[in-house]
């Protein structure tokens, strides 16, 4: 089963995104910082993260940066979740190694298996 680690502070996003991740067949598991994000991903690497950029402690762009420099972690794709909505900033993430880009007030978690399989296939 693929693992899924949401980064987000805030736990009314985490705890739904965990819940529907699960229901159509994830392994989700939640970080409340990037802090937790970095203690998580030594012990056990995801197949992908879903990673907030604002966040108190360690924000997401560190966080990614971290995570694209590590050998163990690098191939792992992230998806930057934010709810900064510039174009800019956007192309800046994907240059940091970001597979993707998502705006929370745009998100339809309708789609939400559609858009995690354009970067995380399903298994075979």
């Amino acid at each position: 089963m693929q693992t899924i680690l949401i980064v987000d502070d805030n736990l009314d996003l985490c705890r739904p995104m965990a819940s529907l991740l699960k229901h159509l067949g994830y392994n989700s598991q939640y970080a409340t910082g990037g802090e937790a994000a970095l203690q998580f991903v030594s012990s056990s690497i995801p197949d992908l993260i879903i990673l907030d950029v604002m966040m108190p402690d360690i924000d997401g762009l560190e966080v990614l940066r971290r995570v694209k420099a590590d050998p163990r972690t690098h191939d792992v794709p992230v998806v930057m979740f934010s709810a900064v909505s510039d174009n800019e900033f956007c192309a800046y993430t994907r240059s940091m190694g970001a597979a993707d880009y998502w705006v929370k007030a745009g998100l339809d978690f309708g789609k939400l298996q559609e858009r995690i399989t354009r970067i995380l296939p399903l298994p075979a």
